[in-house]
């Protein structure tokens, strides 16, 4: 009997298991939705199976760019499933563009220990020099390690650990795309195999997170308005018309224009929870007297599809605007 850990890979689509037209499609690629499947991905990389007893299986086809809510409650059910059925350690494949969203998003809603891993590529699978191959690698890797316990959910790019928490993509289409500004990585898959963490994340994750989701379930709706030279409060006053329970305000810098922190004081009053974040990619939106005296909570570091992804878990145990600035402080 194998003594390797049980790692689950779950494939759930993205440019990591896509094929494009020949080995320069580096563009188009996506718009032919031909993917390798799972047991051939796997088949591609023979040195998984000396690290561990890998277990594939297919999620749904969906592009990033229509996966809903709901398939995020179906995916994490999914990787809770396999836990209970014995898995040491899961790895989800994904595309790029919103992995990070995912990662948060499962970082605060599983209840388990053990590691859960994401992972994507920048190439295709059949692109000249594709990057997924060592990626899936590295993931199962840091999914098989005992040392990723307990350090919820991590992405693995480009031989780095990322915690869920601080991980965004910061470039459209390089492989060094992945980064946690400010803070760093948590650590890295060394050149000769090794698994090497620095430090630990210190917010609330998964065993000891509030929030709960199962497929079926619907989330708030919670938007995103974006401040910009000249904008204008119609799209504020539309999302309330709408009837979004949240609205992230990504201020330019820490603030909107005074028309725009006009309509987001009228949704306040119409019950809506405010959430002033920044476009700015790092540095803080801290909670000063300002905002708290018009009810605004402040997104502290969280970029503004990070804290959408918070406050829509946030408001299915709270609807006051205290308890969930705290949440935006502890997670």
């Amino acid at each position: 009997m194998s003594t390797f850990p049980r790692i689950t890979l779950i494939a759930a689509g993205g440019s990591i298991d896509s094929l494009g037209a020949d080995r320069l499609d580096m563009v188009e690629y996506g718009q032919r939705r031909q993917f390798l499947p799972t047991d051939e991905m796997l088949a591609r990389v023979p040195e998984l199976f000396d690290i561990a007893t890998v277990e594939g299986v297919t999620f749904d086809r969906i592009g990033v760019d229509t996966m809903s809510v709901d398939d995020w409650c179906r995916l994490h059910d999914r990787i809770t499933e396999a836990v209970a059925d014995g898995a040491d350690g899961i790895v989800v494949t994904h595309g790029t563009n919103t992995l990070e969203e995912l990662a948060w998003f499962l970082h605060l809603t599983l209840k388990v220990t053990c590691p859960v891993v994401l992972v994507g590529a920048m190439r295709p699978a059949s692109g000249l020099s594709s990057d997924g191959s060592l990626n899936l690698l590295n993931a199962v890797r840091v999914a098989a390690a005992p040392e990723s316990r307990s350090r919820g959910v991590l992405v693995v790019m480009n031989n780095q650990i990322h915690e869920a928490r601080t991980v965004s993509k910061t470039s459209t289409t390089e492989v060094q795309s992945f980064s946690s500004a400010v803070v760093g990585p948590l650590g890295l898959v060394d050149m000769d195999g090794q698994v090497v963490f620095h430090h630990r994340s210190q917010y609330r994750h998964t065993m000891d997170s509030v929030f709960r989701v199962a497929a079926g379930t619907p989330l708030p709706r919670v938007d995103i308005v974006v401040s910009y030279y000249g904008a204008q409060p119609t799209q504020i006053d539309a999302l309330v018309a709408a009837g979004a329970r949240g609205i992230i305000a990504a201020g330019a810098g820490t603030t909107g224009s005074p028309v725009e922190n006009a309509a987001l004081d009228r949704a306040v009053a119409a019950g809506i929870v405010v959430v002033q974040a920044s476009r700015v990619p790092t540095g803080r939106v801290t909670a000063w007297h300002r905002l708290a005296v018009r009810g605004i909570v402040a997104s502290g570091d969280h970029s503004p599809w990070k804290a959408r992804v918070l406050l829509m878990l946030a408001l299915t145990v709270a609807v006051d605007a205290t308890e969930i600035q705290k949440m935006f402080l502890e997670y």
